[in-house]
């Protein structure tokens, strides 16, 4: 290997080069090459020449390509129910109709979610601070029994379930009233005996 500088400071190897290859752009091209030539590597990129069926053919985006599993997620547990439905379906929602967040509506899915004002909760209720950061209450929805529960967690404050205290677990019907803090929340379910994920599977 004889190595040379061009004038513009590029190092390049005179025994396969007779110019800089980067001046001259040789480095930047590909040329593809007779069927004999597929999946040979050129010298100067160090490129594979694809075969000439997939040349031309579409190819995802990275972004979309299987990633394996990151370590942050071994050891993770799945919920049964997310694991039959390949994701995490939609059984009901919360929609405040007193309270910071009138108006607004908040998912809940078919598990055992948690409620609080942190992003990391099922249902974040950002706009009341009178609710707990984290596990302020707990909202399941049990798909065996196709069946919702209000379970009090680790706030302070006490939880009200059609104007009366809760201090247990308590089973949900549809359009209770829920008290969270100042915000007061209408139970709306989607599956009910009208309809669950159970028969769509």
């Amino acid at each position: 290997m004889a190595l040379q500088e061009c004038a513009n400071g590029h190092l390049y190897d005179t025994d396969q080069y007779p110019t800089c290859p980067y001046c001259s752009g040789g480095a930047n091209v590909i040329n593809f090459a007779a069927s004999s030539e597929v999946g040979k590597t050129v010298a100067a990129t160090n490129a594979v020449i694809p075969p000439i069926s997939e040349v031309g053919s579409t190819v995802a985006p990275q972004a979309y390509m299987k990633k394996e599993e990151s370590s942050a997620d071994i050891g993770k547990t799945v919920g049964v129910f997310q694991k039959k439905m390949h994701f995490e379906p939609v059984v009901g929602w919360l929609v405040c109709i007193e309270g910071p967040e009138k108006g607004k509506d908040f998912r809940i899915y078919g598990k055992n979610n948690t409620v609080g004002r942190s992003e990391k909760m099922d249902i974040c209720i950002k706009g009341d601070t009178t609710i707990s950061r984290e596990n302020h209450a707990r909202l399941a929805y049990d798909e065996k029994h196709n069946a919702f529960h209000l379970i009090p967690a680790e706030s302070t404050n006490t939880i009200y379930l059609n104007d009366e205290p809760v201090y247990v677990p308590a089973k949900l019907t549809s359009r209770d009233i829920i008290e969270f803090g100042e915000g007061k929340f209408m139970f709306v379910p989607l599956c009910d005996d009208n309809f669950t994920w159970k028969d769509k599977k």
